[in-house]
């Protein structure tokens, strides 16, 4: 039997120091922890550039650590950071935004009010618990495209942006699942899996125009992680909450949900949520 991982630091602030310190042997610049929010850092790209720096939110990496002890998971959003941060030590390559590779992405709401203060973030809420952000997607990172950003860009404003998003998403087309999954306990039961794709595909679920024909009238759906969607479609009815949330519980699908927002990288939110012609309802105490 395998025997579960021995976790290294288990408060955020040893977490962020660890970071921190890695952080700059590795770039060679200022790198510091915020006081009041230790799995917050800021990398200033120079003595003399204190207004050029980085957020970097710590949150969802320390929770995956805690809820895994898989260390490596730290590891690999390190290097990921060190990666961006060395393509970014440019003020004007920070602030660059390629409209052709904007897309709408969902993340949790809290994780938006607390890991990004004072960024002034470009957001939509339309999904109770849920937020859309705009990332920048490019050369394999992401960045989150705030006002500040726009201060630059004459021609764009948050509309724009938007706009040029869910533009960029419907030109990629409908993403299928990469696999189906008959549930053992409801054989009625049917979840898709979406997994890992180039971009951020949740939107494609919560807008109409591009779900019609591809989805059913009713199903169940999650966000646990930033690079997976669990879609459940039902031979049985699901017209009402009460079908929604007996069909959740019988299928174990919670559990599944539960169970990947738990293990997996990058964590989003473990809620699931009722999709009926249309209108998008979280289900509560599931």
């Amino acid at each position: 039997m395998m025997m579960p991982q021995a976790r290294l630091y288990d408060n955020p602030q040893e977490f962020g120091e660890m970071i921190v310190q890695h952080l700059k042997s590795s770039l060679n610049l200022d790198v510091r922890q915020q006081e009041e929010e230790p799995l917050l850092l800021e990398i200033v790209y120079g003595p003399d550039k204190e207004d050029d720096r980085a957020v970097v939110s710590l949150h969802n990496t320390f929770q995956t650590y805690m809820r895994s002890g898989d260390f490596n998971t730290a590891i690999d959003y390190l290097n990921g950071v060190i990666s961006c941060s060395n393509a970014m030590q440019n003020k004007e390559e920070l602030l660059m935004i390629d409209t052709t590779c904007i897309y709408p992405a969902l993340r949790d709401q809290k994780y938006v009010e607390e890991a990004a203060q004072g960024l002034e973030l470009i957001v939509e809420e339309n999904i109770p618990g849920l937020c859309t952000v705009f990332l920048e997607i490019k050369d394999g990172y992401s960045k989150l495209i705030s006002q500040k950003m726009l201060e630059h860009h004459p021609r764009l404003n948050e509309e724009k942006v938007k706009r040029l998003g869910y533009r960029n998403l419907r030109s990629e087309g409908w993403t299928p699942s990469r696999m189906t999954l008959q549930s053992p306990f409801r054989p009625s039961c049917y979840v898709e899996t979406f997994l890992d794709n180039p971009f951020p595909i949740e939107c494609q679920f919560i807008n109409p125009d591009m779900s019609r024909g591809h989805v059913p009238a009713s199903f169940l759906i999650a966000f646990p992680t930033r690079r997976t969607v669990l879609l459940m479609r039902s031979e049985e009815k699901m017209d009402t909450l009460a079908q929604a949330k007996q069909l959740a519980k019988k299928s174990k699908f919670h559990e599944m949900v539960r169970r990947s927002y738990r293990v997996m990288p990058h964590p989003v939110s473990e809620h699931i949520y009722w999709s009926c012609n249309g209108e998008i309802q979280r289900l509560e105490n599931v």
